[in-house]
């Protein structure tokens, strides 16, 4: 029978064995037992990690390096989508939520948009929109749908009350917020005949984050009120099986390389012992 305490155990080994980052668009509120500026810091440094490990992958499967610029870029979507998630994660109403996505996406495609009452906020919303003006109509409009998209299936994660359709959003979610950084490759990259498997190894990377967050996390996201699925074993297990694949079939893109994997074992032993309590 597989208890509680082996689901931890479970948990630590696919820390030091899987997973070398951490989840782009999802789970600010992780952080929340670390408090002050030391809580600033370690989740910022925690997003600061997306880019590196992206960039590792990329090196590692097209043998090209990742432009200091992109890497900067990917830096202020990462702050943007931890601000983003921050805020909507403590707006209750359903309404209220729906009318801040709609505003953001209404402000990304030209429209004023008034942030003024939300000081992060509005230097997050001007970060973003001052970086995708820079970006070719095309790679912009992908940005924007990519962005409009997560905030949809956001609000769908909470309100499914099926762990299987749960599952399949959480992975859904994942794939969709690694295309917020795709946008910031150079031409070199896209042309690059191994961008197509560039793009695979970062999705699944993405997916396995946000499943293997949800297999730690699921527990306390029902007790807020956050979901509807109860943290059965099973269900738990039903996220866990979807990281392990998703992060399996990342490696089989990278060849298994010993670089890769010896990456992810120095990155979740600091991941593990940065976490806050509940995940540990």
């Amino acid at each position: 029978m597989i208890t509680r305490n082996k689901l931890d155990k479970i948990k630590n080994i696919y820390y030091y064995i899987i997973m070398p980052k951490e989840n782009i668009f999802q789970k600010a509120k992780g952080h929340q037992e670390i408090k002050g500026r030391d809580a600033i810091d370690t989740s910022e440094k925690r997003y600061e990690k997306i880019g590196n490990a992206f960039a590792l992958i990329t090196k590692e499967i097209s043998d090209l390096s990742v432009p200091e610029k992109t890497l900067e870029d990917w830096g202020l979507v990462s702050s943007f989508s931890h601000t983003i998630d921050d805020k909507l994660d403590k707006i209750i109403d359903p309404a209220e939520r729906l009318e801040l996505s709609k505003k953001i996406i209404s402000s990304l495609k030209g429209d004023m948009g008034d942030f003024s009452s939300d000081k992060k906020l509005e230097q997050s919303m001007l970060s973003l929109k001052n970086l995708s003006a820079n970006l070719p109509e095309v790679q912009r409009q992908s940005l924007i749908d990519s962005l409009a998209s997560i905030l949809k299936i956001t609000e769908k994660l909470k309100n499914e009350e099926n762990p299987h359709n749960l599952v399949r959003l959480t992975r859904i979610e994942g794939q969709i917020a690694a295309r917020l950084y795709m946008p910031f490759f150079t031409e070199e990259f896209r042309m690059s005949e191994k961008y197509p498997k560039i793009l695979h190894a970062l999705t699944r990377l993405s997916r396995a984050g946000n499943s293997f967050d949800d297999f730690t996390d699921l527990p306390d996201d029902y007790k807020n009120g956050e979901i509807k699925v109860h943290p059965t074993v099973l269900n738990r297990l039903l996220f866990l099986g979807a990281a392990l694949s998703d992060g399996l079939s990342m490696l089989k893109d990278v060849g298994f390389s010993k670089k890769i994997i010896k990456r992810c074992l120095q990155a979740r032993r600091s991941v593990v012992e940065d976490a806050p309590s509940k995940q540990k």
